[in-house]
Order: C-alpha cells, then structure tokens, then sequence
C-alpha cells in the first residue's frame, strides 16, 4: 500500500521523475562498443531484409528482440541511435515502474531519491541496446504486477507477469530465470497454506519439488564456477530463497476461496509460454525448429570458453556486511546523543566518501565492492527473516519473498559474463530489495538508509557515469565521447580516435570494394553493418565456428573476398596467426591500417 502524502509531496516527486528522466537523454547517442553495435544492428537488418534468425543468419540471443529493432528500422529507419531511442523509451518505463514500486514502501520525495540512485547505477553506464537492459525492463513489469496482485487479489496482474517473463524468453534465454522466480512467488503465497489437510500437503509437496529443481537448475548453471566467487554471490542467493520456499513459517490459513498457489504458478507460467510459441510459429512452418534450438542453447555455451569474466573475489563481499548490518540488524539507542552522533558520523561518511571515490581508487573499490556484495546479501537477509517468521502479514511477506526470488535469480545473468556492467543490469532489482527489507523491519530505518542512498546516488553520478565499460568497477577516469561518428548508419557520439579509424575503414572499404564480397573478421559485424555487406558465413563471432575467418581454417575462406579486414585485437575469438597474416599480405598485396584494423586488396 502506497505510503500517505500531502499533494505538494506527489508533485516534487513527480517532478523528481520527470528530473531523472531528463538526465538520462544526454546518455542516447553517448559512446559505443562497436561490435555489440553491429550485432544489433545486423540481426535486426537482416530481419527487415527477410532473413529468419538462427537459420540465415547467426542470432547471438533468442531472436525476439531483433524482430522489435527491425520493427524500429522500418519505422524510423535503418540507424543504431534507432535502437538507443527505443531503449530510452524502456529506460523510461523503467524509472517509472521503479517509482511506482518504491511508493509503496517511501513517501514520494523518498521514492523519487531512491529511485534516482536506482537510475544512476543502471541506463547511463552503458545506453545500448543490449537485451539485458530488456530483461530488467520485463523484471519490473513482473514485479510490480505481482505486487498488484498481493494488493488486488486479481489473475490478470498475474497475467501480466508471466507474459512480461515471456517477453523475457523470446528476447534472451535467461529470460527463463524470471519465470522460475514468478513461479517460486506463486508457490509460497506468503507462507500461508490451505485449511484442508490434504491440499496444504498438496502444496507443500510442489513447494518441495519446485525448490529441489530450482537449486539443482541453478547448480547446473554455475556448476564449473561453483566453489569459487560465483557460488557465494550467484548460488547462495538462489539457495536461500528456496530454503525460504519450504521452512514452515507459521502463518495463517490460506481465507476460503482463495485460489490455490498451485493453480496461480501454473497460469503464470502457461502464459508465459505464449511470446515463446509466437516467436518459434515460424520455425515451425518452415521446419527449421532444430536450426532454433541449435542457436539458441547450443552455441550459447561455446561463450564459456572465449566470452567469459569471472565475479569479483569471494571475500570482497565482506565489504557489504555493515551495509546488511545496517539493514537488517535493529539499532536501538537508550540515548538521543548517540542516536545523533550516529547520524552525523553516516552523513559525513556519505559525502566524503563519493569525492574520496575520485581521488582514490580505494575508496572506489569501497563503494563498488560494498554494493555489488549488498545486492548479493539481500536475498540471505530476507530469506532469514522469513524464515523467522517476520512479517506476520502474508501480502508483506510474498512481496517481500518476491523482491529475493528476483534479484537472486535476475542475478545469474552475470554468469559466465560477469563484467560489472552486468551488475548495473540488476541493480534497480538490488535498490528495490533493499527497500523492501528496510521497510518491513518495526524499528524505523530511514535516518540510517537517507545517507547511504545519498552516498551511492553521489558515487553514480560523480564516478560511473563520467566513465565507460572500460573503466566501471575499476577507478574513475572521465571518458570524452564528442565526436560525432557521422556515418549512414550510425549518428553517435564517440571517442575522436574512434570516429577517425572508422570514418577512414569505411570510406576505403567502400572506394576498393565496389561489387566485390567483403571477408572481414575475427569478431567484425559493425564492419559489415557500417558498408552493407552480408557475412558470408552467417556468424556474427567467429569463435562460435571454427570453420569462420579467424578460426581455425586456412587461406581458402578468406581468398574469395575482394576485399579483406583483420581484425587484429578481437574481443573474444582468437587473433589470426602470424602465418595465415603472411599468406593474406601476399595474395592481397595492397593495404592499409587504420587503428587495429587492417584492409587489404588485390
């Protein structure tokens, strides 16, 4: 239930909003990470063109979200800020629904600040259009329609959540991981059971397998990582939650007529099937099902070998325990003074440490450490106390056990790619936790919590939205991206030097290459893109084959190019060897290099 407010509270925080969505804009158009730019764009102008993913050409996630870019290509045309001003139209959406979600637990001024932070420490550290933006998008949705449903009682906001986790699905396969967690919700109703003997052993016999497969689910994810960080940040999170699923918690009957959670979890995930059997209606009529799930569940784990980045240390998340301390531990003072001191000594450290954070890269490493280990503390935190009995009330507690079930399983998004751009994917879910815990606690919070979100808003703001991927999770360094790219297909603003290489690849690829077919690589598709060329073997990456330039073959797959690109530091496929380098200098023996690209022609 939404906090009580005065009309003048509800316009600054509305304001507020309006406020956080207009600091995002300058982030549209702000750098790039070209070869996640040109898968975008690619897949989703080669969906325009009429190509099926997965079958013409590789699709590096489930399809779904290059079927909506070329949607967008149709209507506002073929360029990747498209893309950014569709995702600052889910950004908004976002900021909105985060706002909506907080209200229930702060007043609107309260809200609108913790909200900002959530804005900080998400869309501007990174604006592109990558699908894990998207899969935060559908989590909120999810969210906030099942809190809805604690409010409303009614099955069509539980509609809305599993159709949001479908979404979720046909855009990424790890979209899976919020249908588990809509479904563990579901199931614990609370902690409430049914009046019949023979339904509540019914329900506790679901509630049991539901959380064995879920633990051995997640197992099977991090399993060849699991006794390292990522078992204490991923694993034990999920862990929690499904220990939470089944301890006895003490609560009242289920009221007569109320729905069986039995039934909830099923229309949830029944729903959410339907984005899923819409995305695979064509495979199915072409008979090419067998291409889809080759591309979407085999290939994908070829990324452990040549696409991967491990979490942080494991005992870097000791740095999060006075934060949890702070959230879940009560702090009672007999005495005003130390109450005051208290206060004093948590704001000072909230205004020093962000300028610290400049200057410092301990104190960065401080604040960074500390919030990632929060975000992975929460779900323990909650899953005690529920485990404990707190709350009484069953709505407070399914919302409670809902915000935990989110945030750990949204969570394993980071694996095997755990650069810390992916926290910033579930870090409004980390905010909204915490919101979440603090509110359900008897004793107020509030003058403990106002300094640290103060702190950490200041950090974003300050710290990693100055910077880029290159630098998020490392130290400050103030990156300058002011120069227009003033290529067709790509009005963005990046790095001079980046602007500059590419300018020149592109205008020579373009004055030698004529008819002819372009071979570039390794790991090369904004080259493609950029000239509107088509990848002759398909492969976005080429580790995803040995068969593509840059892997394993010789001279015969790139001599049939008329113009070729190397690609000579490849984020993730192994560079060319030195002798396959030589045999191409020889058959194409006029080139030129522009940054690490070199082209050359016969």
């Amino acid at each position: 239930m939404k906090v009580a407010a005065s009309q003048l509270h509800r316009t600054v925080g509305v304001l507020m909003i309006v406020a956080a969505l207009a600091y995002i804009v300058p982030f549209v158009p702000r750098g790039w990470i070209p070869h996640d730019e040109g898968m975008l764009g690619y897949s989703a102008e080669q969906v325009l063109l009429g190509g099926l993913p997965h079958v013409d050409f590789e699709e590096a996630y489930t399809g779904g979200l290059s079927w909506l870019y070329a949607a967008a290509f149709k209507v506002a045309g073929v360029d990747l800020v498209t893309i950014r001003w569709l995702l600052f139209a889910a950004a908004s959406w976002a900021v909105c629904l985060t706002y909506a979600i907080l209200r229930r637990y702060f007043p609107p001024t309260g809200a609108a600040l913790v909200t900002w932070v959530a804005v900080g420490w998400s869309f501007p550290n990174y604006f592109a259009g990558l699908p894990s933006w998207w899969l935060l998008l559908c989590a909120l949705i999810a969210l906030w329609a099942m809190i809805r449903h604690g409010e409303s009682g009614r099955i069509r906001h539980i509609m809305i959540a599993g159709l949001a986790a479908g979404v979720a699905i046909a855009i990424k396969q790890t979209g899976v991981y919020l249908v588990v967690a809509l479904v563990l919700t579901l199931l614990y109703d609370g902690g409430q059971s049914s009046a019949s003997r023979r339904l509540a052993r019914l329900e506790w016999m679901a509630r049991s397998a539901a959380a064995v497969a879920s633990v051995a689910f997640a197992a099977s994810v991090v399993f060849v990582r699991m006794f390292r960080a990522e078992g204490l940040y991923l694993f034990l999170p999920v862990l929690a939650c499904a220990v939470a699923l089944i301890m006895p918690s003490g609560g009242e009957p289920r009221p007569a007529g109320a729905r069986s959670p039995i039934v909830l979890a099923a229309v949830a995930a029944a729903v959410a099937g339907l984005p899923v059997a819409c995305l695979l209606l064509p495979y199915v009529m072409q008979g090419t099902l067998e291409a889809f799930v080759n591309g979407t569940l085999v290939l994908p784990w070829k990324r452990l070998a040549y696409a991967s980045a491990l979490m942080p240390a494991a005992t870097a998340i000791i740095t999060g325990l006075p934060l949890a301390a702070v959230v879940f531990q009560p702090l009672r003072f007999r005495r005003v003074p130390r109450r005051a001191a208290l206060t004093s000594l948590l704001w000072g450290a909230a205004l020093v440490l962000p300028l610290w954070a400049l200057r410092d890269v301990r104190g960065y490493q401080l604040i960074w450490q500390s919030s990632r280990a929060i975000a992975a503390l929460l779900p323990l935190g909650i899953a005690w106390r529920l485990a404990s009995g707190r709350p009484a009330d069953a709505v407070q507690r399914s919302a409670l056990f809902l915000t935990a079930a989110i945030l750990a399983w949204m969570s394993l998004n980071q694996f095997p790619f755990a650069a810390p751009i992916y926290f910033c994917y579930v870090a409004p879910l980390a905010v909204i936790a915490g919101a979440a815990a603090v509110s359900g606690e008897s004793s107020p919070r509030s003058p403990l919590m106002l300094p640290w979100m103060t702190a950490l808003l200041l950090f974003a703001v300050l710290s990693a939205n100055r910077g880029y991927l290159a630098t998020l999770g490392a130290f400050h360094s103030n990156q300058r991206f002011n120069t227009d790219l003033k290529l067709d297909k790509a009005h963005l603003k990046v790095d001079s030097r980046d602007a500059a290489v590419y300018r020149f690849l592109i205008w020579s690829i373009q004055g030698h290459l004529n008819d002819g077919q372009l071979i570039a690589g390794p790991d090369c598709p904004e080259v493609y893109f950029l000239t509107n060329q088509v990848i002759p073997s398909g492969r976005l990456f080429d580790f995803f084959s040995a068969g593509a330039p840059g892997g394993d073959e010789d001279l015969e797959s790139w001599v049939t190019g008329t113009v070729i690109v190397v690609n000579h530091s490849p984020n993730f496929s192994p560079a060319l060897p030195d002798a396959l380098l030589t045999s191409l200098r020889r058959e194409f023996p006029y080139g030129d290099s522009f940054g690490r690209f070199e082209i050359r022609w016969r």
